[in-house]
C-alpha cells in the first residue's frame, strides 16, 4: 500500500512538470513569434537583446579608432591585429593565412633594430666621417622657440606621399605587392594625421600638407621643395618642418624587415630620425645643418626616455633632403611597407607626444 502511495505521488509530480513545460513552451513560441528570428538568436547567445517596443534605438557602433582618430567611412577596415598585441600570440589572424595559389611570396621578419654609437640614452649611426662630437652637440639648444599658443608653428608634409602600409601581419609578403597607394587612410598621410592630432592637443598649431609629390618618383624632392616654400610663405610663423616617410628594408635573400616595438601593450612601428650634414660646405646652401642636428638629437633623446625601443638609431649622414629649408627641419621614417597601418598610426600618435615634449618650453 505504501508503494502504491509513493507511485501516485511521483505520477502527480511528473504530470505537474509536464504541464509547466508545456506552458513555458507555448510562451516561448508566442515570444519568438512576436519578436522574430532575432529573439531566438538572442536566446542562443548570438545576438544583442531585442529592444522592447517604444525603447530608444540602440546607439550605432562608433567607427573604428586608432590612437584616438576616427577613420573615414571610405577607409579600408582594420583587421583585429591592427596593433594590439593579443594575450595569446596564436590568436593572431595572420598566422592562419594561407598564401594565394600562384602568387610568389617572401618571408617577413619582425625585428627591433639597434646598433650605432651610444650618445646619452640613445644610439646614432654616423656615416659622415665629419668628426662631429655628437655628445657636445646634444648640449646645444635647438634654434626653435615654439609658443604652443595655437599659432601655426609646425609643417607636416610628405615627399613620398603614397608610401603605403599593409592591413595586417601575415608573416609573409607577396612579391608583387603594391607598396604605394592613393588611399591616404593606408599611407604615411594617415601617420601624419596622428602626429598632427597629438601636437594640436598640446596647443601646437600644425599644417598638414597632403599634396601628392610622387606621382612620378623622379623629381619628388623638387616638388616637395615647392610645397615647403609655399607653406613657409603662407605661414611665416612655421619654425619646424617634418617630412614624414615610410622606409623599406629587404635582404639579398628576400626577407623583408618589419621594425617593431611594444609600447603600452601594443605593437608600434619603429621610427628613424635622419639628420643631414654638410661639414665641408660643399652644397653651399646648408649652413644651418647643425641647428637641425641639435633638434634631431633632442627628439631622439626624448623618445628614448618616454618610449624605450620605439626609435631606430638616428641616421646622421651626408645628405640634405630639403632640410635646408629651416633651422628646425627633420626627416622621419615610420616603419616599412610590411608594418601594419595600425602599428604606423599608433607610432604617429606617440611621435606627436615626443615632438611636443621636445618642442614646448619647460615650465
Amino acid at each position: 500500500m505504501q508503494r502504491l502511495g509513493r507511485f501516485f505521488r511521483n505520477l502527480i509530480i511528473v504530470a505537474s512538470a509536464a504541464v509547466c513545460l508545456w506552458c513555458a513552451g507555448g510562451s516561448l513560441q508566442q515570444w519568438a513569434k512576436e519578436q522574430g528570428g532575432e529573439a531566438l538568436l538572442f536566446a542562443a547567445g548570438m545576438q544583442a537583446q531585442p529592444q522592447p517596443e517604444g525603447a530608444p534605438a540602440p546607439t550605432p557602433a562608433s567607427p573604428p579608432q586608432v590612437g584616438g582618430a576616427t577613420l573615414s567611412e571610405e577607409a579600408e577596415p582594420f583587421l583585429p591585429d591592427d596593433g594590439v598585441v593579443p594575450f595569446h600570440s596564436d590568436l593572431l589572424p595572420g598566422l592562419a593565412v594561407t598564401p594565394e595559389p600562384g602568387r610568389g611570396t617572401g618571408p617577413v621578419e619582425e625585428i627591433q633594430l639597434g646598433g650605432g654609437q651610444q650618445v646619452d640614452n640613445f644610439f646614432v649611426k654616423d656615416t659622415t666621417e665629419s668628426g662631429t662630437d655628437l655628445a657636445a652637440e646634444l648640449l646645444q639648444d635647438p634654434a626653435v622657440d615654439l609658443k604652443g599658443d595655437g599659432s601655426i608653428e609646425v609643417l607636416l608634409y610628405h615627399t613620398h606621399t603614397s608610401e603605403a602600409y599593409v592591413k595586417s601581419h601575415t608573416g609573409f609578403y607577396y612579391t608583387d605587392m603594391e607598396t604605394r597607394t592613393q588611399n591616404q587612410d593606408m599611407s604615411v598621410v594617415a601617420v601624419g594625421e596622428e602626429v598632427k592630432r597629438a601636437l594640436e592637443e598640446r596647443g601646437i598649431g600644425v599644417v598638414h600638407d597632403t599634396t601628392v609629390n610622387d606621382t612620378l618618383f623622379n623629381g619628388s624632392y623638387a616638388r616637395s621643395w615647392e610645397v615647403l616654400q609655399n607653406n613657409l610663405s603662407q605661414y611665416p610663423t612655421i619654425q619646424v618642418t617634418i617630412d614624414l616617410h615610410r622606409d623599406s628594408m629587404t635582404t639579398q635573400e628576400g626577407v623583408k624587415y618589419k621594425p617593431t616595438a611594444e609600447v603600452g601593450g601594443r605593437k608600434a612601428a619603429q621610427f628613424m630620425v635622419l639628420a643631414g650634414c654638410d661639414a665641408d660646405g660643399g652644397w653651399g646652401d646648408f649652413p644651418d645643418w647643425r641647428d637641425n642636428l641639435h633638434l634631431a638629437l633632442r627628439v631622439q633623446q626624448t623618445a628614448a626616455r618616454l618610449y624605450p625601443g620605439l626609435t631606430r638609431p638616428m641616421n646622421f649622414s651626408n645628405s640634405k633632403y630639403n632640410m635646408n629649408a629651416t633651422k628646425g627641419s627633420l626627416l622621419i621614417e615610420v616603419g616599412t611597407e610590411v608594418n601594419t597601418i595600425g602599428e604606423a598610426r599608433y607610432t604617429g600618435s606617440l611621435l606627436g607626444e615626443v615632438l611636443a615634449e621636445t618642442l614646448l618650453p619647460k615650465p
